[in-house]
């Protein structure tokens, strides 16, 4: 009552304006309860109510949110500001446009007419570059070693905050040039800071702990930097054009390898090769089957296809592709994983590069899934989310073309057989044989490509645990090469090539810097040993303007293909399990066996996965109770320890945000279907006796489909259990028709049919009309949304909190008391961290699906949906009654 009143001494709370936002109170304060207030409400009232006010400002409803324009432009002050702002911003992205165009007309090559030529320079110009490389590395050591007093470092950081801001609103590629150099600019001058002003000589344990920081921040910088330069101008290749004559095309074989796996998830990708749009006589469709089981041999027999098999199972995938180029004989060599089902077009897409550079012995395309992978399908995300493969198969490639070091990626791409053979065919000295053979490639001179195009899609591992699988052996495989056959020394590499190699390969070393910026702050709060020497105000100088200006450059290269905020909790779900397998490799690289990724399983309940989630609740244990004793140590300590407890436990908050995020990633999701739905928009009609309905498909799987009806009306027409028609493509130009069951109607005219396929005919015109249509991993692409920093951030604090809850769900009873404790208290933290209203009521704008629409239909069905009218109907009589709610 007393915030109240003062607010209503400084407030005119009786406006209209105010009035609102009382009314709607619990849309703007989320966090708060107002039927039930707590001590610290008027706190946290004040953060939201300043969030709100300065940050979290809408165009959109001005009616309903807080906004910035609305409330600052009661001010003249900030009239003026937003002005002067406004107008340096227009001007800046003006500039910067033309600079952009300039440079993409001088400098980007005409992918769909030309093609991107990979020029030596000339010896004069070698000679040009490297002087102004010369000059440029004497300014930047200048820059980053000049000594600063505290106040110099503060001014020179917010002239260069200034300028980055600017920069940022532009959003152009020579903008974003600019941000990457101003990032390495105040990056490069604090590990300068650390290495000469904050190393601690006090003790053994201060040196050691010291140094393993150090060391851990340095790796991280040297990724930034390599990352930096790999995507800092990325090449988007278009498909190039066929000759017309189809004489001229090559004869292309497409080897689909298995080993272990069900026959129903290498159904699709063979019926789909088998009807790509290519001359027949020019291509062969055949399964290599490593397993040597009989069933794959009479599938292959019925539909036509190549059956090869090997008596000596030596070298896992790569020496299974490896003998079949020892019988087969087309030019080119197109590689599917089983799961991989590629679309019609796949080879018109991609053909044309080999046919207008011969020096091309590789075109990759992306990795795209179809099915959710663990981190989706456990958070609940929705599929406008970018997923994690997102960012490397859809964007650092783009990149590594750039550079002329697309990699091989063991799936959906093209390969020239003739440089294949020049290199010995796949490399087998390491697990990620893909690869190697780029590599391979590359030293012998040979080109490489990369189309951004989706043409194919697969299946994403079930559970956390086989992906963890999946990427352990990515990681020692990687580092194998890095081992056996280093991009940085040996020939046929270019500069940019070698390093585009060595980002890929010292990526994977990631889990132990990772997992000691986990605990870094714990030995300060545990022991007072300090592994960063220096004052608080130093660090939060030097310290804070680095994750600042490399977070916000990040966003900017990683915009569209990476979700804000959630690189720390891939590396922390990985670092724990990928750290031995790696040091192993660093030190006995013929160490490690290849392993095959179990696909097309089902999980029949929810559960948390204690195995995999064990070294995270360690690490969750550790960082509590070193917040708990930095609490306690805040009791009558000095002026300068409270300072540096308080960066200390905004680090372990930070730390405690991501490892609860990690514990609900762990929480394995239901997932009933052994065929997921897909979604896919699609005209289609249904044939009911002599009545044709139109409808859009919606959904689909390898068995069944979801329909929308175009009039809600002609549900009335439909039966359950009964038999329809599904006629593919417009009611003027049907193409094919399929038998099918209807086996649910809902109200709002969402019909789902069991697709009948009583022939392989059946079942490969059925893969032809879903998973084969030429542009329907575009369209799934096309869905994936561009998320704000503000909108990753507040989806991790929402990923804690589910977290917190698993956690304390899933835990031992004996240790409930603790554990409740434990996420109460991380609750009550971050229930002081603003909130976007946007989160808790426009469900568009969230990135979370509170329920899974290709799994369950949004709607009700019409018989429960009676049911429960009639039991509403009841609970209303019975409230009546008794004159209650």
């Amino acid at each position: 009552m007393f915030c109240f009143g003062l607010a209503w001494l400084i407030f005119p709370i009786e406006n209209r304006f105010y009035q609102k936002i009382v009314k709607n109170r619990t849309y703007y304060f989320p966090q708060i309860d107002f039927h039930n207030l707590r001590p610290l409400d008027p706190i946290r009232g004040l953060i939201q109510l300043s969030f709100l006010m300065f940050v979290a400002g809408s165009k959109e409803d001005a009616a309903k949110r807080l906004s910035h324009s609305t409330y600052a432009s009661r001010f003249f002050l900030f009239r003026w500001v937003n002005h002067i702002f406004k107008r340096i911003n227009r001007g800046t992205r003006m500039i910067a446009e033309r600079v952009s165009k300039k440079l993409a007309s001088e400098g980007k090559e005409k992918t769909g007419q030309h093609k991107p030529q990979h020029q030596k320079l000339s010896l004069f110009k070698k000679i040009f570059v490297g002087f102004l490389l010369a000059i440029g590395f004497v300014l930047y050591v200048l820059c980053i070693t000049q000594p600063f007093s505290l106040e110099e470092q503060v001014i020179f950081l917010l002239i260069l905050g200034v300028i980055a801001l600017t920069l940022f609103q532009a959003q152009t590629r020579f903008t974003l040039l600019m941000l990457i150099v101003i990032s390495v600019i105040v990056s490069s001058r604090y590990v300068w800071w650390r290495y000469s002003e904050t190393l601690n000589p006090n003790s053994y344990t201060s040196v050691i702990f010291t140094w393993l920081l150090i060391i851990a921040e340095t790796y991280a910088f040297i990724v930034m930097l390599l990352g930096y330069f790999q995507v800092c101008w990325v090449l988007d290749r278009k498909p190039a054009s066929l000759p017309k004559d189809k004489e001229r095309w090559s004869s292309v074989d497409i080897f689909i390898p298995t080993y272990n796996e069900p026959l129903d998830v290498v159904k699709p990708t063979v019926y789909a090769a088998l009807t790509v749009d290519w001359p027949k006589e020019k291509l062969n469709v055949y399964i290599l089957d490593d397993g040597s089981r009989k069933e794959f041999k009479d599938f292959a027999c019925e539909v036509g296809a190549g059956y090869i098999e090997r008596e000596e199972h030596k070298h896992a995938k790569a020496g299974n592709i490896n003998h079949a180029m020892g019988i087969t004989k087309g030019d080119f060599i197109a590689i599917f994983d089983c799961d991989h089902v590629p679309v019609k077009t796949f080879l018109q897409k991609t053909m044309g590069w080999f046919l207008k550079d011969e020096k091309i012995a590789l075109v990759q395309t992306p990795h795209h899934f179809y099915s959710q992978d663990p981190f989706e399908k456990n958070l609940h995300l929705k599929e406008n989310v970018p997923n994690e493969n997102s960012l490397f198969h859809d964007f650092i490639q783009k990149g590594n073309d750039t550079w002329n070091a697309t990699m091989f990626c063991g799936s959906c791409a093209i390969m020239r057989r003739k440089a294949l053979e020049e290199v010995g065919g796949i490399a087998v000295e390491t697990v990620t044989e893909d690869a190697h053979t780029s590599l391979k490639l590359n030293r012998r001179g040979w080109s490489s490509a990369f189309l951004s195009t989706p043409l194919s899609a697969g299946l994403s591992t079930e559970t956390l645990a086989a992906h963890i699988g999946q990427r352990i052996r990515w990681a020692r495989g990687m580092v194998q090469i890095f081992r056996l056959d280093n991009p940085l020394f040996g020939k046929g590499l270019t500069i940019p090539q070698r390093l585009c190699f060595l980002n890929a390969m010292i990526h994977f070393l990631h889990g132990l810097p990772r997992i000691i910026f986990l605990i870094a702050p714990l030995p300060f709060l545990f022991a007072n040993i300090y592994v960063i020497y220096a004052s608080a105000i130093a660090i939060f100088v030097y310290l804070i303007p680095h994750m600042v200006h490399s977070t916000m450059t990040t966003y900017m290269i990683h915009r569209g293909y990476r979700f804000p905020f959630i690189s720390a909790l891939y590396e922390t779900i990985l670092s724990w399990y990928i750290f031995v397998p790696t040091l192993v490799a660093l030190i006995a690289p013929h160490k490690g066996k290849f392993n095959v990724t179990a696909k097309g399983g089902v999980i029949d309940k929810e559960y948390l996965d204690w195995a995999v989630a064990r070294p995270y609740f360690y690490l969750l244990l550790l960082n509590l109770a070193g917040f708990f004793i930095g609490l306690y140590r805040m009791v009558g300590a000095s002026a300068y320890e409270v300072l540096m407890l308080l960066i200390n436990l905004g680090w372990i908050i930070y730390n405690l945000i991501i490892l609860f995020a990690a514990m609900a990633v762990t929480v394995e999701s239901v997932q009933k279907r052994k065929f997921p739905r897909v979604s896919f928009t699609a005209p289609v009609h249904l044939q009911v006796g002599e009545t044709s309905i139109p409808a859009v498909m919606s959904a689909f799987s390898q068995k069944d489909c979801v329909v929308d009806l175009k009039n809600a009306s002609d549900l009335s027409k439909v039966s359950l259990e009964e038999p329809v028609k599904l006629v593919f493509g417009p009611k003027k130009k049907p193409s094919t028709t399929f038998d099918c069951t209807v086996t649910a109607a809902f109200e709002n005219g969402v019909v789902e049919l069991l697709v009948s396929q009583p022939t392989r005919t059946k079942e490969m015109e059925y893969v032809e009309c879903t998973f084969g249509t030429p542009d329907i991993w575009i369209q799934r692409q096309a869905k994936v949304r561009d998320y704000g920093m503000f909108d990753g951030f507040f989806a991790l604090l929402h990923m804690a909190r589910m977290g917190a809850e698993a956690f304390a769900h899933f835990s031992n009873p004996q240790a409930g008391w603790f554990l409740k404790a434990s996420v109460w208290t991380f609750k009550w933290v971050i229930s002081f961290i603003p909130r976007v209203p946007s989160l808790r009521r426009e469900n568009k704008n969230s990135p979370f699906e509170e329920t899974h629409p290709l799994y369950l239909p949004k709607t009700i069905c019409l018989k429960q949906f009676h049911r429960l009218i009639a039991r509403n109907n009841e609970l209303k009589s019975y409230a009546v009654r008794n004159n209650t709610d």
